[in-house]
């Protein structure tokens, strides 16, 4: 239910389910490049189309990477919306309370947890990363102000923005790990 993979309304429109899928396989290929090991979780949506009724438990992210020793959990977020980052989705969070609960727990002990947000606009795709305790922060700021989105400003000014790797599409996931870790 909760991954932009499958058809939501966004302003009205019908978003393609192959959005969070296609920016899936750019991790993916992103990730075969760098020296790590790495794994993509399956979540109900991939089960389901093996086994009918399929229930699988709540996933905390997309990808598990093991990079120099270190464990990171990674979540995929894609929208079309050119303004801002929608927080809910109708009253869906895009961000469930448990991959934040699950990432903040993933750093407690000694992981990494990033989420990793792409704004799809034909020809001018962007990508950030932000932290769990960022995307923690995120929500409940924006419980507090009562809104439902975060302008694209926010990510500009607060999260790390990866660079794009053109043909096939892929993203500098590991520039971005090297300043980090």
């Amino acid at each position: 239910y909760a991954y932009l993979h499958i058809a939501i309304l966004s302003r009205g429109k019908k978003m393609g389910k192959s959005t969070g899928k296609q920016f899936e396989s750019e991790i993916r290929r992103s990730l075969r490049e760098m020296d790590c090991w790495w794994f993509r979780i399956q979540d109900t949506m991939d089960i389901s189309r093996y086994v009918k009724a399929a229930i699988a438990e709540k996933q905390p992210g997309d990808f598990f990477i093991i990079y120099h020793g270190r464990a990171i959990l990674m979540e995929c977020k894609t929208t079309r919306n050119r303004t801002s980052f929608p927080l809910y989705y109708g009253d869906h969070p895009s961000i469930l309370a448990h991959q934040i609960t699950k990432g903040l727990a993933c750093c407690l002990h000694g992981g990494e947890s990033y989420f990793v947000i792409r704004r799809d606009i034909p020809r001018n795709k962007r990508v950030w990363i932000i932290t769990a305790t960022q995307a923690d922060k995120m929500y409940k700021d924006a419980k507090k102000e009562n809104r439902k989105s975060v302008k694209w400003t926010w990510f500009k000014e607060n999260a790390y923005e990866i660079n794009i790797k053109s043909k096939p599409i892929r993203w500098d996931i590991l520039g971005f790990l090297r300043r980090r870790l």
